[in-house]
């Protein structure tokens, strides 16, 4: 499933009515018709109020019902985004509901299409108000169902003024509210949005877009629909988009062998713990063990023998002593490596992962302590380059990583990990409530799990998985991925039996791959 850009969308749209011959009408009457119908069919067949409706189109098979009387408010801008507002108001009307237009543009900047259609609404007598500052607007108690189809996926600056007051009373109004492509004020590419409007649903067309997922348009979005405008398959495949969605149809988990032994799965070496952090150490194994690895070998400090063999019992454990000659000689017996839960930012530990990533060649995970050590150290974050590396930061970790703040990382997430990977020939699993990966080449979104996964330990559990993946023959990238779907998933089943705040990392490694 595909996730497109602004400038992959008007690329499409351009090649299909160009190159295959569909022209734009037809394009913005498949999108408005096909807006019109899932608003009737799932939202407008439904009673009660917005959150009865939501659950209705969600989660129950709700006996439809027929009601005498719909008034819907469809805003216009007057873009191509505004076209499709207007044709989901003929289609209403059409089909015996009540819309009304509110229209917060000019006549003289619409497009051919988009002009076409606002006389068809006018023929059809659906009335029109056009709207240039808040006094113009009146109370929206009179609806039952709001249309936001102001702003398309081309806009790229913050919403000022009355249009950001008129934004806010569709905001108060009380009302379900269904965004067309997106919803008005969220930049399609980043997700920013200092003032957008609150949907419920979003009716996207043709695919989902970066802003469906990532910083503020994730919480404006609500429930995302793509809406098939008639842009093909083949023509997907052949200009492929550079991110895809993770789904329980494209997840790739590692394969059984019913005559299989431990060795099939992996000899996974885990470099952990510290005095006072034995707890992510011990995380990281057991998600590691429950997500099948083979053999599991961590290494530790010497003065945490006792805590580690009473506490793994299937783990081996492997003390560091001084000199790390006879130390790496075990390691290299390892097929992957996990470097990073609670080992510490100490001299001693900064010495360790300094000699680790001069000499180790294989698949490994730079987590948690490890990711501090390299933005502390250039020269050791350089040691990544060009080897078959994956880390996995939080943002905060991301910004000191990349020497960037906080606030920079969330302007564009995806074109600072795409810079980022590119500079340091490495995959970055860049954990947030939506989780990227990224290679310098692609992005694949996830958007499983709940607050649940909100709590320390939670990336320990998710390196622990990783690096079993690892080791059984997956991939860096569907290694990375695959492990945050899964554990996502298993926080949402975690959740139809308690509340996600009092789900903790334990709980998520005992329901690994439970039925």
């Amino acid at each position: 499933m595909y996730i497109l850009s602004r400038e992959e969308m008007y690329f499409l749209d351009k090649y299909t009515i160009e190159k295959i011959g569909i022209p734009g009408k037809e394009l913005m009457e498949k999108a408005g018709k096909g807006c019109a119908e899932f608003i009737i069919n799932e939202l407008l067949s439904y009673p009660g109020n917005m959150e009865e409706t939501l659950k209705g189109s969600s989660e129950k098979n709700l006996e439809k019902e027929t009601f005498s009387r719909f008034n819907v408010a469809v805003f216009c801008g007057s873009g191509n985004n505004g076209g499709d507002g207007f044709v989901i108001a003929r289609y209403l009307k059409n089909w015996k509901y009540f819309p009304k237009v509110f229209l917060l543009g000019s006549t003289e900047k619409m497009s051919p299409e988009t002009f076409e259609n606002y006389e068809s609404c006018e023929e059809l007598q659906i009335e029109i108000v056009s709207v240039e500052n808040t006094e113009e607007l009146n109370d929206l108690s009179e609806f039952d169902l709001i249309v936001d189809a102001i702003f398309g996926v081309g806009l790229q600056g913050a919403v000022r003024g009355w249009r950001a007051d008129i934004i806010d009373k569709i905001n108060n109004s009380g009302k379900l509210v269904v965004a067309i492509d997106i919803a008005s004020g969220v930049n399609a590419n980043t997700g920013q949005a200092e003032v957008a409007v609150n949907a419920d649903f979003t009716l996207t067309m043709a695919a989902y877009k970066y802003g469906h997922y990532i910083e503020k348009g994730r919480e404006k979005s609500g429930i995302v629909k793509v809406i098939d405008i008639g842009i093909s398959d083949e023509l997907y495949e052949k200009f492929p988009p550079k991110t895809k969605l993770i789904t329980d149809q494209n997840v790739k988990y590692p394969k059984r062998f019913p005559l299989s032994h431990k060795g099939h799965y992996g000899r996974v070496g885990i470099i952990a713990g510290s005095p006072g952090f034995s707890g992510a150490a011990i995380m990281a194994c057991r998600a590691a063990l429950r997500s099948g690895a083979g053999l599991i070998t961590l290494f530790h400090p010497k003065e945490m023998d006792l805590i580690f063999e009473t506490q793994l019992l299937e783990v081996m454990t492997y003390s560091i002593i001084e000199g790390f000659d006879e130390f790496f000689k075990k390691l290299n017996t390892m097929d992957v490596l996990l470097i990073g839960p609670g080992m510490g930012t100490t001299l001693k530990a900064k010495e360790l992962i300094n000699f680790v990533l001069q000499n180790w060649e294989k698949p490994a995970i730079l987590d948690a302590d490890a990711l501090n050590l390299l933005s502390e150290n250039k020269d050791i974050l350089k040691l990544v380059m060009d080897k078959p590396f994956i880390l996995t930061p939080h943002i905060g970790e991301f910004a000191r990583l990349s020497h960037k703040s906080i606030p920079e990382i969330l302007a564009d997430p995806l074109k600072a990990l795409e810079r980022f990977t590119q500079k340091y020939k490495c995959c970055v699993l860049l954990k947030s409530a939506t989780t990227i990966f990224a290679d310098g080449k692609e992005f694949i979104f996830d958007i499983s799990g709940n607050d649940g996964l909100s709590t320390g330990g939670s990336g320990d559990v998710l390196a622990g998985i990783i690096v079993s993946f690892l080791g059984q023959k997956l991939s860096l990238k569907d290694a990375a991925i695959s492990a945050s779907f899964l554990m996502g998933k298993t926080a949402e089943k975690l959740a139809k039996n308690r509340k996600p705040a009092s789900i903790i990392p334990l709980d998520i490694i005992d329901d690994i791959f439970k039925y």
